[in-house]
C-alpha cells in the first residue's frame, strides 16, 4: 500500500471543515459521543476499503497497514487535542 500523502493543504482543511459541519449537524439528533462513534466507524471503514482496494498483497500488508492508520490517527488526535488545549489557556 503507497502510504505517500499529498502535502497538507488550505483544500485539506477546507474539507475536513465540511465533515466537521455535518457531524456538528448530526449532534442536533444524536449524542456527540455517537456521532464521534459513527465518524470512527466510517474512517475505519472507508480506510479498509482503500487498503484492500488499493493494495494488490492486502491480505499479506494488513498488518503494516493497520499500524500505519493507527499511529496516523495517534498523530492526529494529538495534535488537535494540543491545539484545544492551547486555545483554552
Amino acid at each position: 500500500m503507497n502510504t505517500e500523502q499529498p502535502p497538507v493543504t488550505r483544500e485539506f482543511y477546507a474539507l475536513v471543515d465540511r465533515f466537521i459541519v455535518l457531524a456538528n449537524e448530526l449532534t442536533g439528533d444524536h449524542a456527540t459521543s455517537r456521532v464521534s462513534s459513527i465518524i470512527l466507524y466510517a474512517a475505519a471503514r472507508y480506510n479498509a476499503h482503500c487498503m484492500v482496494a488499493l493494495d494488490h498483497d492486502a491480505a499479506n500488508n494488513r498488518a503494516a497497514a493497520t499500524d500505519y492508520f493507527v499511529g496516523q490517527y495517534r498523530s492526529m488526535l494529538d495534535e488537535n487535542i494540543d491545539n484545544l488545549l492551547n486555545t483554552k489557556k
